[in-house]
């Protein structure tokens, strides 16, 4: 189980997956996707992925979850919400 996560200022903080449901979120609303539970559902897949890739004791960084978010989103067929969450992404960078 994931208990912290690296920031992109290299701090070391609590990993709380509800971050990683509304980055989710809130692409989805960029292109009109209605659905909370999905994102949800996705989130919940990336903590499964991320937990299956991680060495033990490792700590992910920010980065490393927000490509498995993209790469959930593609497998899933959700190009238009990657494509919104690639953007929130770099304006966040």
């Amino acid at each position: 189980m994931i208990q912290k996560i690296i920031k992109r200022d290299r701090k070391v903080v609590d990993f709380n997956p509800e971050k990683i449901t509304n980055a989710i979120w809130k692409a989805m609303l960029a292109v009109g996707e209605k659905d909370r539970k999905i994102a949800e559902e996705l989130s919940r897949k990336v903590v499964k992925r991320l937990e299956k890739t991680l060495k033990k004791e490792q700590i992910p960084t920010v980065e490393q979850v927000q490509d498995i978010v993209e790469q959930i989103l593609i497998e899933e067929g959700m190009a238009k919400v990657a494509k919104a969450y690639i953007l929130y992404r770099q304006k966040r960078a």
